[in-house]
């Protein structure tokens, strides 16, 4: 595309007039008509779906996004494609196998074999191999079924892309009962009921995740004995967090040999997923000022280069002996002395979610204790790993705050500006 012919089509008399989310006029571009827009990959999607429901040959779909192979579709890319209309694009509504005909699935959804093989662009049924979806125009006559699985109604990851240390919803509707499995960038998923015919599993990406392709998987097993299996990438991308400045703390809190143990063992502690979601809503902060000394995610040195790595939480800033909160309801499963996180506490709430509070100066819970939103439960302090912690009475006193979502931490920020799920 030329320059000046965008220019000149548009009117566009000084460059810097032109902001975000402003249309333009688009020069050049034959075969393709409406507004187009920038529309990330579904699951399920690959290069023949798209063409199918934006109605864009399949050559054009290419030279706009500049692909070279079917294999660079992924979920949670973005594409450039024109914008539809759900109540007429068409929707996937079975999977061709070699036991049912066209004839059938016609029938099925109140349509003709001519029709499906127009909609589907086949020259006829030959062409049409077993596992292919059938795709056809919405109507009231159709049923809409997910291209993961036809006895899917839909299945989605939400947001996408995927992003390091953010966390993520994978939610499955099925119309019959259906045991989930799955597996997100190599953690394995833990399905719950959420709603009519819904079930919805949370998990967490590491913050130091190599961005790139994630894979992900799901099978299922229906009541009536039958099972699917499907697997497909996700784009997932760098949380671009910045570095902090290089940390001075005492050397054996960085020493594997005692790292490694309080890891092991926290890592055990928020392992399992109770079946029981024991939060609602939004969840509230646990600190008495809502100000950061550091944000999750912020590259760390410590000792100059002794120990690389990420922070893996919420620091809140405050003195020593401020309140510290419950942020939602659950059930104390560790309260005491670590060695790096100093007097903790860690609550379970449900469904693979755990909080977490460290260097606490006072502990006011203990195991075993089932705790509300908003009660106190310890208070500010400096103890464990805490940068010049030393230099004088209350040094370096704050809140440490982490979430955990099946087994990864996440950033804590995300679950006080959304509500899950």
């Amino acid at each position: 595309m030329n320059l000046n012919d965008l220019i000149n089509i548009n009117g566009i008399s000084d460059s810097n007039s032109v902001t975000i989310g402003m249309q333009l006029l688009i020069p050049g571009v034959q075969g393709l008509h409406g507004v187009i827009t920038t529309t990330p990959v579904q699951l399920g999607e690959n290069l023949k779906a798209l063409t199918l429901r934006y109605k864009i040959d399949q050559s054009l779909l290419m030279k706009l996004n500049h692909i070279t192979s079917p294999g660079e579709i992924y979920v949670g890319s973005n594409l450039i494609l024109p914008q539809d209309n759900p109540d007429t694009a068409p929707a996937p509504i079975a999977k061709f196998s070699s036991s049912t005909t066209l004839l059938e699935t016609a029938a099925r959804n109140q349509t003709t074999t001519w029709n499906l093989l127009d909609q589907n662009e086949y020259a006829n049924q030959f062409q049409i191999l077993p596992g292919d979806m059938i795709y056809a125009k919405n109507s009231e006559n159709s049923t809409k079924i997910s291209a993961v699985d036809p006895k899917l109604n839909d299945v989605s990851i939400s947001p996408l892309p995927l992003v390091q240390g953010q966390t993520f919803e994978i939610t499955v509707d099925s119309p019959q009962p259906v045991t989930l499995t799955g597996s997100l960038n190599g953690s394995p998923l833990h399905f719950f009921p959420n709603g009519d015919n819904k079930q919805v599993a949370l998990q967490g990406i590491y913050g130091m995740a190599e961005p790139g392709l994630a894979p992900f998987s799901l099978s299922g097993k229906y009541a009536d004995g039958t099972e699917f299996s499907f697997s497909q990438s996700v784009l997932l991308i760098s949380g671009d967090y910045p570095e902090d400045e290089p940390l001075t703390v005492d050397p054996a809190t960085i020493d594997p040999a005692v790292t490694q143990p309080e890891m092991d063992f926290v890592t055990n502690l928020v392992s399992p997923a109770n079946a029981d979601k024991l939060w609602s809503g939004m969840w509230q902060s646990p600190a008495y000022y809502q100000e950061y000394n550091s944000l999750f995610g912020d590259r760390r040195n410590y000792n100059d280069g002794a120990l690389l790595s990420f922070h893996s939480g919420l620091d809140f800033a405050g003195g020593m002996g401020l309140p510290i909160v419950a942020p939602a309801d659950g059930v104390v499963v560790f309260a005491g002395p670590l060695t790096i996180r100093g007097n903790a506490t860690f609550i379970d709430h449900g469904w693979g979610v755990y909080s977490a509070y460290f260097h606490q100066s006072e502990i006011e819970v203990k195991t075993g204790d089932k705790v509300t939103a908003g009660q106190e439960i310890g208070k500010v302090g400096n103890t464990g790993r805490v940068n010049e912690a030393d230099a004088y009475e209350g040094a370096g006193a704050h809140l440490h705050w982490e979430i955990w979502v099946n087994g990864i931490q996440v950033d804590p920020l995300q679950w006080l500006n959304n509500q899950y799920p």
